[in-house]
């Protein structure tokens, strides 16, 4: 009896310290995407768990402001993602917190904008703001990332500005 009770007690152990993958609500889905990216310095993210949080073809979008005022848009796919950025976000270590959240539902679709801002772990400097378009799909119950768009703030375009009535 003994070791059946320490047995069920690792399990549980281990069950309440894994990552949770499945995400019940669209709320759940962006709280995770933040936090899986997120970490110290020195600390490998786990991939196979961002990897699981989107939908197969999903892509990455990032709109990078030029000093002439135009856009570069580079899209990107979640291989290029990690590939691009696992040993940066390791070595200086980052956090992505969110700072306000805006969640449109219809049905199994979700689009969400939630402002960020990334500070660094190695320095504890703000770094960027900004703001991520998520949109998600229910697929089996388990809400995933369809696709993630991200543009930082600018003098012109200030995070208010996603987030005001048209």
């Amino acid at each position: 009896m003994k070791h059946v009770r320490v047995a069920g007690a690792a399990i549980a152990a281990f069950v309440m310290s894994a990552p949770a993958i499945a995400q019940e609500t669209p709320g759940e889905a962006v709280e995770a995407l933040y936090d899986v990216i997120s970490g110290p310095v020195g600390e490998a993210r786990d991939w196979d768990r961002f990897r699981a949080m989107f939908l197969d073809g999903a892509q990455m979008t990032v709109l990078a402001p030029m000093p002439e005022g135009e856009e570069r848009v580079v899209t990107l796919t979640i291989e290029d993602y990690v590939s691009r950025n696992a040993g940066r976000l390791s070595e200086m270590g980052f956090t992505e917190a969110e700072t306000r959240r805006q969640t449109h539902v219809y049905g199994g679709l979700a689009t969400v904008l939630s402002a960020y801002e990334a500070i660094r772990a190695d320095t504890g400097e703000t770094f960027a703001t900004g703001v991520n378009t998520i949109v998600l799909a229910r697929q089996d119950g388990v809400w995933k990332v369809a696709s993630l768009a991200w543009r930082s703030e600018t003098e012109d375009w200030p995070v208010e500005r996603a987030f005001e009535a048209q």
